[in-house]
């Protein structure tokens, strides 16, 4: 496996069967399931955050885009709309970058 693009916030690997999309800002993350993400329609790691009020929630930690199915593009256009996020979110929170 090794990484194929990377950005400020995501990598993508090439496996020998999928692209895997990794959130950089989850690392650490324990993976709790593999489910899938019915937002993205692929299969994903998830792993749990707590809010404020110590609920779980699952969040999703590396996502799995089958070569046969999404391929590279659907990858790619995850990792760019994860990137987009995060770049947005960092606007709102730190205006000074």
């Amino acid at each position: 496996m090794s990484v194929i693009n990377k950005g400020t916030f995501y990598f993508i690997i090439d496996s020998p069967d999928s692209y895997i999309v990794v959130d950089k800002t989850k690392r650490g993350l324990s993976v709790r399931e593999t489910s899938l993400d019915e937002k993205v329609g692929v299969t994903a790691d998830k792993g749990i955050v707590r809010d404020m009020d110590g609920r779980a929630h699952p969040v999703s930690v590396r996502w799995y885009f089958s070569k046969d199915t999404k391929g590279k593009d659907g990858a790619a256009v995850h990792a760019r709309a994860i990137e987009g996020m995060y770049l947005e979110m960092r606007k709102l929170t730190c205006p000074d970058k």
